[in-house]
């Protein structure tokens, strides 16, 4: 079995950028990484499609053997193709695939559990289960009783099930041949060959697909839904001295061992480490109280993390730049009141 994962495409709705596979994540691993994490399987059973540009332009071959951490079976096309059914179709016949295999789309993340099945599928969650889906950006099924499907069209809703863009075949040359007779008529949408067309096709000619729930669906296809992604973790730089303590000294009281805590701040910090959050740590205590500063952080119950020591007693200033690929504002500096109950809310923090 192996797992298609087309990324041969220009990416049109994120301009400016990098193709839209290689955007780093909060943690710089790139989005097809993440989009096939959830599916648990071996890189040995990836293999991936980009353009000769990707590979020229970002050494994109390297790029997913650092990522994945062992090579990945690339498939180098010279021009984009026309759909994600012709770069699928390209991928078959210049690797020889001659086993059941699965379509995946490069931006999203979903969970299906054993991935190879006796019959065709077509991955699928329900609009019902989610607050925030772009529902004429999808492709919708209608199943029979024992989730068979009768019925797919693209970017129509005519049922609340919706395709999570993982497609399972179990025969490549009955796909073959299904994409080569469509292509002879007149079935084209917009001169595009959608996946979904060459399945409900394939149905109508005796060829069995169901519908498979996928989990913990996520959607990145535009760049809102990728920057609602980036933007649920933040990184807060907190000050030890002043915020989450008292403001001590080495040379009058109260000395840096006998400060107190913020009650108020302290909370705030638990919270954003249990949301998320990635919490720094910035003092003007000299580095040889590391023992001591991790001690009273421990004892207030907050999150292990790098502290930066012997800052000067100065204003500071964070200086960040925009980037394409970060598409919000980079970073902000807020002066609070440890003391204030609010805090939290006023920090942005939920939970």
């Amino acid at each position: 079995m192996k797992i298609i994962v087309p990324c041969a495409g220009r990416s049109s709705r994120f301009p400016n950028m990098l193709p839209k596979w290689m955007l780093p994540d909060n943690d710089g691993l790139p989005m097809v990484y993440k989009a096939i994490r959830g599916l648990n399987a071996p890189v040995e059973d990836l293999v991936v499609t980009i353009l000769a540009e990707h590979q020229q332009r970002f050494n994109a071959i390297e790029g997913l053997k650092r990522a994945f951490g062992q090579p990945v079976h690339c498939v180098v096309l010279d021009e984009p193709t026309s759909s994600q059914s012709e770069t699928v179709v390209e991928t078959l016949r210049r690797t020889g695939i001659d086993e059941p295999f699965l379509v995946k789309d490069s931006d999203n993340y979903f969970e299906l559990g054993a991935i190879e099945e006796k019959f065709s599928y077509v991955s699928v969650a329900s609009l019902e289960d989610f607050d925030q889906v772009n529902p004429q950006n999808k492709s919708y099924v209608q199943v029979d009783q024992e989730d068979i499907i009768i019925n797919f069209r693209e970017k129509k809703v005519i049922s609340d099930l919706f395709s999570v863009g993982g497609y399972f075949f179990t025969e490549p040359k009955a796909f073959l041949a299904a994409y080569d007779e469509m292509l002879r008529g007149t079935r084209l949408a917009g001169g595009e060959l959608y996946l979904s067309e060459i399945i409900a096709f394939m149905a109508l000619n005796g060829h069995i697909f169901k519908a498979r729930k996928a989990k913990s669906y996520e959607d990145w296809g535009t760049v809102t839904e990728w920057r609602r992604r980036l933007e649920r973790q933040r990184v807060f730089l907190v000050s030890v001295d002043g915020f989450l303590f008292q403001r001590g000294s080495l040379y009058f009281e109260p000395y840096f061992d006998k400060v107190e805590a913020n009650a108020a701040a302290v909370e705030a910090v638990r919270k954003m480490a249990s949301a998320g959050h990635a919490v720094r740590y910035i003092s003007i205590r000299p580095s040889h109280l590391e023992p001591l500063t991790r001690s009273q952080l421990k004892a207030q119950q907050l999150p292990e993390a790098p502290i930066l020591f012997d800052c000067d007693v100065a204003q500071w200033a964070l200086l960040t730049a925009p980037h394409p690929t970060l598409p919000f504002k980079t970073s902000d500096a807020i002066e609070v009141d440890p003391a204030d109950h609010n805090l939290s809310e006023r920090l942005g923090i939920a939970g």
